[in-house]
């Protein structure tokens, strides 16, 4: 599935950058919150013992008023604990995990309504964005107690497809303000670290779904250069 969606998307920004457009560049920083979801958190988005602070720096290409391409690098936590989920499974299992992770993506956004910084018409917009991503995980867990031998495949790097909604607002003829919430469908069950394999009562993990988490924030950006056709218009 992230294959495929890493070939769409490349073809995406094959056919998008061919478009003769006047293109903008921005660079920014953005904070928000970061959460897991998988075996040790099941369903809960929100919560006082879910989310993590995420911060970083993004970078992003206007290439018309509906599209844009973005890059961005971003570094948070992750944590969850059976002890916080209401089912009983979990308190049986009784494990928790936390997770530093570094993250690099790439994404192509679209504007629902026409959007150029800087402009008093189209000044705020509505998008969706969708790409790939590769990041970096050390995660440590603890199961009743006790930390497990960790598998080879508990950390290092791995791959996610982003998608989600945003919106995009001009504060100032070069500076912009975007919200985000960004999903990752990871292609790792081991985010958590917690192996696939069956106990005397329960499995400690699922083999058939990977974990997910999600980086939610909003991005400061200011607008660097305008590159266009004409010398003239690069200011």
């Amino acid at each position: 599935m992230l294959k495929k969606a890493g070939l769409l998307y490349l073809l995406s920004l094959l056919f998008i950058s061919s478009v003769d457009a006047q293109k903008t560049t921005e660079f920014g920083f953005t904070v928000g919150r970061s959460y897991y979801i998988g075996e040790l958190n099941p369903k809960t988005h929100w919560g006082k013992n879910t989310g993590s602070l995420n911060y970083g720096a993004v970078f992003r290409l206007n290439l018309n008023e509906r599209y844009s391409l973005k890059a961005s690098l971003i570094r948070t936590k992750l944590r969850a604990n059976d002890q916080n989920v209401d089912l009983p499974f979990n308190g049986q299992r009784s494990a928790s995990f936390e997770s530093k992770l570094t993250e690099f993506s790439t994404s192509i956004e679209f504007n629902f309504l026409p959007y150029k910084l800087g402009d008093k018409k189209h000044f705020f917009s509505p998008y969706i964005f969708v790409g790939i991503s590769y990041f970096d995980f050390d995660n440590s867990i603890e199961v009743n107690g006790f930390s497990p031998q960790p598998t080879d495949e508990a950390g290092g790097g791995e791959f996610a497809m982003p998608f989600g909604p945003g919106f995009k607002l001009n504060i100032h003829r070069k500076v912009s303000l975007a919200f985000e919430w960004g999903f990752r469908k990871t292609s790792t069950d081991l985010l958590d670290g917690l192996e696939n394999r069956l106990n005397q009562d329960f499995e400690t993990g699922k083999s058939y779904d990977n974990d997910w988490f999600v980086v939610s924030g909003f991005m400061l950006t200011y607008k660097l250069t305008r590159v266009g056709p004409c010398p003239v218009y690069n200011f």
